[in-house]
C-alpha cells in the first residue's frame, strides 16, 4: 500500500501546512530530523534506490528555512542535556542530524548550516578516522551490480552466497540479500569478498578510478577522511559514531556487533580528541537493529543512540532508540512538515494498524 498518494502529497499536505494546522497540533517534542547528504554540483542521479536518501541544496535550504521560521532548531548539546533530564526545551524543538559523513556534507551541507546559523549532529563511521577516503561498502556493491553486464552469477561459498540475476529480475532485492550476508564479516574479510564479487562481475581492478577522477562522483560517494572529519568538527558541528564500517548489526555476531559499536567510539575519540556521546545505528530500522544492539550501545558508553524511523513530534523517545524523520530526495516541503509534525506517522499508524515493529530480543 502506498501511503503518500498524489492527493496527500500535492493537496492535503500543502493545505495543512499553509493553514498552520500541522505546527498547531504537534505533540510532545523534541523531533529529530536526519539527512544523508546533499547532491554535489554536476552529479546526475543514476538510481533512485541508490540516491534517494540525498537531497538537493535547494531543498535543504528550503527545509531549514522553514524550521527556523516555524520551529526552534536546537543544538546537539541542548538535546543531550534534555534527554538526560538536565533542562527543558522550547516548544516545537528540532534537532538536526546527518548520517554517513560523506564528502558532500562538508562541501555542500555545512555552508548552508553556517549561513543559517544552525548546528547538526553528524554520524561518521570509523572509516572517516583514516587518512584516505573510501566508499561505503554497500554503496560500492550496488554500483558494481549496476555496472555489471547481465546475466549475473555470483558464487561465494564461504559467505553462503549463490546469486543469479537475469535481465529484468530486479537487482535491488538481490543487493540487499548480499548486504545482509556480507554484514556477518568484519571489514577486512568483507573487503576480500567484495573483491571476489568485482572479479566475478568481470569489472576491472581500476573500476573505481572514475570515482576518484570526477569531483562530483567523489563528493557523492566517498566518505570524509581524517582531515575532513576534523574540518567538520572545527566548523562547529558535533560528531557521533555510526559504527566502524556500517554493517547490518542484526546480522553480525555478538562479538562483531560489539566491536563495530564500541570501537567506533574509541576510534573517533582518538581522531578528534573529543568525547563521542551519540551513536547512530547503521540503517536504523527494526529489521536491522536488535535489542541486543541497543544494549551494546549503552554498554559501550554512549549517552544516547538514534534509530532512522518513526520520528516526528509526539513520538515516544527512549534514550537509546531515539526516533528520527528520514528526509528523502522526493519529499516535498509540505510533506517534510507533515513528517516533522507527527501527522504522517499518526496517519500511517491509523491506516496500517500500528507502529514500526518492535525490536527483536
Amino acid at each position: 500500500m502506498r501511503l503518500v498518494s498524489p492527493a496527500l502529497k500535492h493537496i492535503v499536505f500543502p493545505v495543512l501546512s499553509r493553514s498552520g494546522y500541522l505546527r498547531q497540533t504537534v505533540g510532545a517534542g523534541p523531533a529529530v530530523v536526519t539527512y544523508h547528504g546533499v547532491f554535489p554540483p554536476g552529479y546526475e542521479i543514476r538510481s533512485p534506490a541508490l540516491d534517494g536518501n540525498l537531497v538537493s541544496a535547494e531543498s535543504l535550504r528550503e527545509q531549514l528555512q522553514l524550521l527556523k521560521k516555524r520551529y526552534h532548531v536546537i543544538s546537539p548539546d541542548d538535546f543531550l542535556h534534555w534527554i538526560e533530564g538536565g533542562h527543558s526545551l522550547p516548544p516545537r524543538s528540532i534537532l538536526l542530524t546527518c548520517d554517513d559523513a560523506l564528502q558532500n556534507t562538508l562541501s555542500e551541507m555545512v555552508p548552508i548550516l553556517r549561513e543559517l546559523g544552525l548546528s547538526c549532529l553528524f554520524f561518521a563511521t570509523g572509516v572517516s578516522a583514516e587518512p584516505t577516503p573510501s566508499m561505503l561498502w554497500y554503496e560500492e556493491l550496488y554500483l558494481m551490480l549496476l555496472d555489471a553486464a547481465e546475466p549475473i552469477a555470483l558464487n561465494l561459498p564461504e559467505a553462503g552466497v549463490e546469486v543469479s540475476i537475469t535481465a529484468g529480475s530486479g537487482k535491488h532485492s538481490r543487493w540487499w540479500n548480499l548486504v545482509e550476508k556480507l554484514s556477518q564479516f568484519d571489514r577486512r574479510s568483507r573487503r576480500g569478498l567484495l573483491d571476489q564479487i568485482r572479479s566475478q562481475l568481470k569489472l576491472s581492478e581500476t573500476w573505481t578510478a572514475r570515482f576518484f577522477e570526477q569531483p562530483a562522483l567523489a563528493s557523492r560517494f566517498f566518505t570524509l577522511d581524517l582531515v575532513g572529519l576534523r574540518q567538520l568538527a572545527a566548523a562547529g558541528m558535533t560528531v557521533g559514531a555510526h559504527s566502524l564500517s556500517h554493517p547490518v548489526l542484526a546480522k553480525a555476531s555478538p562479538d562483531l556487533a560489539w566491536q563495530e559499536i564500541s570501537e567506533s567510539r574509541s576510534v573517533l575519540e582518538s581522531a578528534l580528541g573529543k568525547t563521542i556521546w551519540a551513536f547512530g545505528y547503521p540503517f536504523g530500522n527494526a529489521a536491522t537493529v536488535t535489542g541486543r544492539d541497543v544494549r551494546l550501545a549503552e554498554q559501550a558508553g554512549f549517552r544516547c543512540a538514534f534509530m532512522n524511523v518513526a520520528g516526528g513530534f509526539g513520538a515516544k523517545v527512549d534514550r537509546f532508540t531515539v526516533p528520527r524523520v528520514h528526509v528523502t530526495a522526493e519529499m516535498s516541503l509540505a510533506e517534510f512538515e507533515a513528517h516533522i509534525s507527527g501527522f504522517y506517522r499518526t496517519l500511517r499508524e491509523r491506516l496500517l494498524g500500528g507502529r514500526e515493529a518492535a525490536l527483536s530480543a
